[in-house]
């Protein structure tokens, strides 16, 4: 069992645009999805991969949010609080090429806060803890974060962490937060833009040694098309991603993370774990139906070194 901790979204997805509007503009597009998102991005490839996982989240009652709960609530053990503000809306629109960008209606992610989770008996039976998502949900704050992370590492969990880009620009205060929080991570896993604005760094090697400095564990840095790095204080590990014409990219680090979660639990050291994690990236924003992939078809994709689009 993993605990996963963190924002659900009904996710609306503009797809192939071939330029982005200015204010004043309207552009047609001819792809569009509504589809469960944030969490849910990492939900759906774990049931595919048969991990078992508990989620702790937050659903309004109106329909998107009852779309997003019908999607994921057969594959997980519910710890699911519903309100009756409406859920979290985020419009990804994607360029052609894979590059996008959002614009989120916060809806009841102000009323995301830590003390459902620490009431939850059933939290401390995991083998690990995921915390997704950390600045879509502002008032969960530091005191949640650090509340949810050290509940796991005194039940023994190892502990995941991936907290997004910040909503304020990378203030200093988003900054030091972030910071505070790596002794009680294993895995933190940033993408590395992510990572550069988080140190204020210009390169990821150096970005890196800052987070090993306020206690870092292992840094995970999804880089794209360009794959992913991980880097530990004894070792650093890369392995290539794999070459697709993306269709959608929402979602792919989710699903990195998916990937590089199941693998971890087990027991794959890191450059199979990186590997593995990156076939299922790359099979996922490829797709345009049917994105998650079964364990097989990933191994198979890792040992072909390619991934087979649909």
């Amino acid at each position: 069992m993993i605990n996963l901790v963190g924002i659900l979204t009904a996710d609306l997805i503009l797809a192939q645009v071939k330029d982005r509007p200015d204010f004043g503009e309207e552009h047609m597009v001819d792809n569009m999805t509504i589809r469960a998102g944030a969490l849910a991005n990492t939900i759906l490839p774990l049931a595919k991969l048969g991990v078992k996982q508990r989620v702790f989240s937050m659903l309004g009652r109106d329909a998107f949010g009852e779309d997003v709960y019908r999607e994921i609530k057969d594959v997980i053990e519910d710890k699911i609080v519903r309100t009756e503000t409406p859920s979290v809306l985020s419009v990804s629109v994607v360029q052609e090429g894979g590059a996008r960008y959002f614009v989120t209606y916060s809806g009841n992610a102000y009323a995301f806060k830590h003390g459902f989770i620490e009431s939850d008996p059933s939290f401390a039976d995991a083998k690990a803890t995921l915390l997704y998502g950390y600045f879509l949900v502002p008032d969960f704050g530091p005191e949640g974060a650090k509340a949810c992370l050290s509940m796991a590492k005194a039940s023994g969990q190892l502990t995941f962490f991936d907290a997004n880009s910040a909503i304020d620009g990378w203030s200093d205060k988003s900054r030091e937060e972030i910071l505070s929080f790596l002794p009680l991570i294993d895995y933190f896993m940033p993408n590395d833009e992510e990572l550069l604005h988080l140190t204020g760094c210009a390169g990821v090697e150096e970005a890196v040694a800052v987070l090993f400095a306020h206690g870092a564990s292992s840094v995970i840095v999804k880089r794209g098309k360009a794959g992913a790095s991980a880097f530990t204080r004894d070792d650093v590990v890369h392995q290539s991603g794999y070459p697709v014409q993306a269709y959608d990219t929402t979602g792919a680090g989710d699903s990195f993370n998916a990937g590089f979660m199941y693998s971890i639990l087990n027991g794959c050291e890191m450059a199979s774990a990186l590997a593995f994690a990156n076939a299922l990236a790359a099979t996922v924003v490829s797709r345009q139906a049917d994105r998650y992939p079964e364990v097989g078809e990933i191994e198979l994709a890792v040992r072909e070194e390619r991934v087979a689009v649909r």
